[in-house]
């Protein structure tokens, strides 16, 4: 029978990790082409429809750097689609410059980055 065919076996706890070795490399996931897009995206700014430079998150997220009221703001938000156009959504949050220099503080040191991997969050 060929190898392709075979269906691919579940290591035994109890088994020795020799004998699990073989499979572990099959198995092995591969990296998510979403996750690669989303971040070649953030290297260069975009312009939406009224000329704020914004970096695409995922397919309906996105930062965006606009003033308001005067004020230089850091949107995160979701966005919809509506009439062939991209709306920013409800669910969202604008960020002064001083809370985003503190939220770019905590993950330039790295302090994000170990709380997001105490609780089990992958960052490879």
């Amino acid at each position: 029978m060929s190898e392709s065919l075979e269906k691919p076996v579940k290591a035994d706890p109890d088994a020795e990790d020799e004998a699990a070795a073989p499979n572990a490399e099959a198995e092995e996931p591969k990296a998510k082409k979403a996750k690669t897009e989303a971040a070649a995206a953030a290297k260069e700014p975009l312009k939406n429809d009224g000329g704020e430079a914004y970096f695409g998150l995922s397919p309906k997220k996105r930062c965006t750097i606009r003033q308001w009221k005067g004020h230089v703001m850091v949107d995160v938000r979701e966005f919809y689609e509506k009439d062939g156009s991209a709306r920013p959504g409800k669910k969202g949050i604008s960020l002064t410059v001083d809370q985003y220099k503190a939220l770019r503080a905590a993950v330039l040191d790295g302090s994000i980055d170990k709380q997001v991997e105490a609780l089990g969050g992958d960052l490879s």
